[in-house]
């Protein structure tokens, strides 16, 4: 019968493909399975669990604050705006002239100090 079985080998030699691959799919599924039977049994080191949740707790209180803050950002703006306009409206002409010539002011004191930079 081992003669048989060399003979068919030798005919057929893509027949030591097939085996190769049952071999290797054998092998991996009891890798597989070994995997899977011994994840039930793994414990995770109490300390290093607590410290992952308490930065993931943190990066997540950060990633609220963060959008929170930039929710605010346009109301900010807005009451800006609103609050020059009210500041605009109440001043007449004069008023304003005053504001504009202080600006203009600053802006060449600037300049000079910067050597017209």
């Amino acid at each position: 019968m081992t003669a048989d079985i060399k003979e068919i080998f030798a005919e057929h030699k893509w027949l030591w493909l097939a085996v190769g691959v049952l071999i290797f799919a054998a092998g991996a599924l009891a890798a597989i399975w070994l995997n899977a039977k011994n994840a039930e049994h793994i414990d995770a080191p109490v300390m290093e669990a607590t410290v992952t949740d308490e930065a993931s707790r943190k990066i997540n209180e950060s990633i609220t604050e963060a959008q929170q803050r930039k929710n605010k950002l346009s109301e900010v703006v807005k009451s800006a705006k609103n609050n020059v306009m009210h500041n605009i409206a109440d001043a007449d002409d004069v008023c304003i002239a005053d504001r504009w010539n202080g600006l203009l002011g600053r802006y060449r004191e600037s300049r000079t100090s910067a050597g017209g930079l």
